[in-house]
C-alpha cells in the first residue's frame, strides 16, 4: 500500500527510509500481533497451541509467509476492518511516542535535511498498512510517503499478504512511481540488501561490525554508516 505518492523528477533526489530497526526500534508489527494475540486470552491460548506447527513454520524462509499469514489470521479473526484501523492507531501511538524511547533522533533529523533539502522522502517499510501509516503519523511523518506491505482478506477469510521486504519493497517501490535506483537509501537490514543495492549511496543504521563487513562484502567499501541515539526509555503504558 502507498500513501501520498509523488511524481519523481530528474533534478529531484529521492530518499528511501527503512522504519523498523531505523526509524524505531524494534519489531513494531510483529508486537501489534502480540498485543491482539493477548486479547482475548484464548487467542493466546490457540497460539500457543499451535505453536508446534507455525514456529518451526516460521523459521523457515520457504514457509515463513504462510506463518505469518495464520499468526495475522488468527490475531485478527473476528475484528472488523475499521476496528482493526483503530487498534493500529492506538497501539502505533504508544509505540512510536517519544517518551517510549523506540523514536531514532537521528535517523529522523537525516530525514527531515532530506525534506528541507527539497528531496523525494519515501517510508518504505516491511511493516503491513495501516499499522505502518500510523507509526509515521506518531513520529510526525504524515506528510511522508509510506510504502508498506498490504494485508488483503481472501474468500476464506485467511490474509493474503504482498509484503515490501527484500525484494518486494523494490518492486513495491517501482509500482509507487519511484524511478530507480533511488539516491539514498536507509536501512539496518540485511534483508533491505536489494534496496541498498538499487541506491547510489547506501546508509547503514547500527550496524555490528560482523554485520558491517558482511555488507561492504556485498555492496563494496562505499557504504555510509550510521549510529545512532535513542530518547531514554519510559515505562510502557498499555492500551
Amino acid at each position: 500500500m502507498t500513501r501520498h505518492t509523488q511524481a519523481s523528477t530528474p533534478s529531484r533526489e529521492v530518499a528511501v527510509f527503512d522504519l523498523d530497526g531505523t526509524l524505531l526500534s524494534g519489531d513494531a508489527f510483529g508486537l501489534f500481533l502480540a498485543h491482539l494475540l493477548r486479547r482475548p486470552p484464548a487467542r493466546a491460548v490457540a497460539a500457543l497451541a499451535t505453536a508446534p506447527v507455525w514456529l518451526p513454520a516460521f523459521l523457515l524462509t520457504p514457509t515463513r509467509l504462510a506463518a505469518e499469514r495464520y499468526l495475522v489470521w488468527l490475531a485478527a479473526v473476528g475484528i472488523s476492518p475499521q476496528d482493526f484501523t483503530v487498534k493500529a492507531a492506538h497501539f502505533a501511538a504508544d509505540h512510536a511516542d517519544p517518551r517510549s524511547g523506540r523514536a531514532t533522533p537521528t535517523v529522523l533529523a537525516r530525514l527531515r535535511e532530506h525534506q528541507g533539502r527539497g528531496d523525494r522522502v519515501v517510508v518504505a517499510t516491511g511493516c503491513a498498512s495501516p499499522l505502518a501509516e500510523h507509526l509515521c503519523d506518531a513520529l510526525g511523518l504524515g506528510d511522508v510517503e509510506v510504502v508498506a506491505s498490504t494485508l488483503t482478506r481472501t474468500r476464506w477469510g485467511l490474509p493474503r499478504a504482498v509484503p515490501a521486504r527484500g525484494r518486494g519493497k523494490v518492486r513495491a517501490l517501482a509500482a509507487a512511481g519511484v524511478s530507480l535506483p533511488v539516491d539514498h537509501a536507509y536501512t539496518d537490514s540485511w534483508t533491505d540488501l536489494p534496496l541498498l543495492r538499487a541506491a547510489r549511496v547506501a546508509h547503514v543504521v547500527n550496524a555490528s561490525p560482523r554485520h558491517l563487513r558482511r555488507f561492504r562484502r556485498a555492496l563494496g567499501g562505499d557504504v555510509d554508516v550510521m549510529a545512532t541515539t535513542r530518547y531514554r526509555r519510559a515505562p510502557s503504558r498499555e492500551r
